[in-house]
């Protein structure tokens, strides 16, 4: 049953560019280079921004680690079933890799609020606000629940609003998580309509929501901080599309490929230095 809600779900709720994201995965595992390069090329802004806003190093080392997660999803490829299995296996990469002991200290006083942010909640705030993935997305990689994600987000806005999430009330922390979910979803008078009168209730959350609107424009300022000019990216993707040419790609055993039809569990650690 849980197989037959899964396709209906991506058979009604997938964009076109989604589509062919699962059509370049599966070219891509009958090694077919360009069709992996077009695919990596999807997600390369969203890891060189993960580790920008992660630590401080030269934009050398930034670009070598993205291009070592790549030839690494390339060799583990075929341990991927779904186009999800993929994302979950990039963002593992990024979080497991996040350098523990680097600086963090930044010019600007919002990147060093990001990189303080743990390394789950990073990724999820910079895949959700930075490359603006569907919330759904974002809770199937991170193998969390709705709600559950829109708080971890919610805190998050808080922190690099300068608001510490523990000196608000259940209540507070409650009608700001409703307040992400009315940001995410297509507009509802009715729901609107009684989120305005708990909001009202709370003067906090006014404020708090005022912050989060405000914080916005400086995010994207803080994006392009980090996403590579035209002529850095296309470098980038030739150094990526040569060094997988040289790289074999492993084959799962069968087990785990059978596994993995079920729940995406055995696949191999990234490793990223």
């Amino acid at each position: 049953m849980g197989s037959i809600r899964r396709y209906c779900f991506r058979l009604f709720n997938s964009t076109t560019e989604r589509k062919v994201s699962r059509s370049q995965l599966k070219a891509a595992k009958n090694e077919d280079h360009e069709q992996y390069l077009a695919l990596a090329a999807n997600y390369a802004d969203l890891a060189q921004a993960y580790y920008g806003a992660t630590v401080s190093e030269p934009a050398e080392i930034r670009i070598a680690r993205v291009e070592q997660v790549f030839l690494g999803l390339w060799q583990h490829l075929r341990y991927a079933e779904r186009l999800s299995d993929f994302e979950f296996m990039l963002a593992s990469a990024l979080i497991e890799s996040a350098p523990e002991d680097g600086p963090i200290q930044s010019p600007e006083p919002l990147v060093t609020k990001l990189r303080l942010l743990d390394a789950r909640t990073r990724f999820a705030f910079i895949a959700y606000e930075f490359e603006k993935w569907p919330i759904r997305w974002v809770t199937l990689v991170l193998r969390t629940k709705l709600n559950a994600l829109h708080r971890l987000i919610s805190e998050a806005r808080c922190e690099l609003c300068g608001v510490s999430w523990e000196s608000l009330s259940d209540e507070e922390r409650d009608c700001l998580v409703d307040v992400s979910v009315s940001l995410e979803k297509s507009p509802n008078l009715k729901f609107n309509k009684a989120l305005s009168h708990r909001v009202s209730l709370y003067p906090r959350v006014s404020e708090i929501k005022s912050l989060w609107l405000e914080l916005r424009p400086e995010l994207v300022e803080v994006r392009h901080r980090y996403i590579p000019s035209q002529d850095e990216r296309d470098q980038l993707l030739k150094n990526i599309f040569n060094v997988i040419l040289e790289s074999t790609m492993e084959t799962p055993p069968f087990v785990d490929r059978m596994v993995n039809t079920v729940h995406f569990s055995r696949h191999r650690k990234i490793d990223v230095s």
